[in-house]
């Protein structure tokens, strides 16, 4: 009985010190979850702000596309306007043209016109100069 006690004692032994390792393995791994949890914490303090940046973002980014949507809109009003400008300025260009040559034509027979109006008051000048002479010559021919 003895031996039995013995082996009992032994088994016993290793048994409280399989035990006495597994509670020490059983701290160790409790501080070791407490120190996972303590990052995991540490991790979402610092995801929780660049989550809300991330949102800011975002929004930023949805505000400037629909900025870049309106100017693209009004960069197209503008090209079909300034279309329109340029075929409102080529037609006047062209009109300016055509009236300028009316114009010298106008001035060319302007012109003439003066040409023939001094002519006109020369030879007006001459038929009165020619009839005061004659007046003259019948008034002494009359006294």
């Amino acid at each position: 009985m003895m031996m039995q006690g013995l082996e009992f004692s032994r088994v016993e032994n290793g048994l409280n010190e399989e035990l006495r390792s597994l509670r020490k393995d059983k701290t160790e791994l409790r501080r070791k979850l407490h120190d996972k949890l303590q990052d995991a914490v540490e991790l979402e303090s610092k995801l929780v702000p660049m989550r809300e940046r991330i949102a800011e973002l975002e929004e930023a980014r949805k505000t400037d596309a629909e900025k870049m949507a309106k100017l693209e809109k009004r960069s197209t009003e503008r090209e079909t306007l300034l279309g329109k400008v340029e075929q409102d300025r080529d037609k006047a260009s062209k009109e300016l043209s055509e009236t300028t040559a009316e114009l010298a034509q106008v001035r060319e027979e302007n012109s003439r016109f003066k040409k023939k109006v001094d002519k006109l008051e020369l030879e007006i000048a001459q038929v009165r100069e020619e009839n005061r002479w004659v007046q003259d010559k019948d008034r002494r021919a009359s006294a």
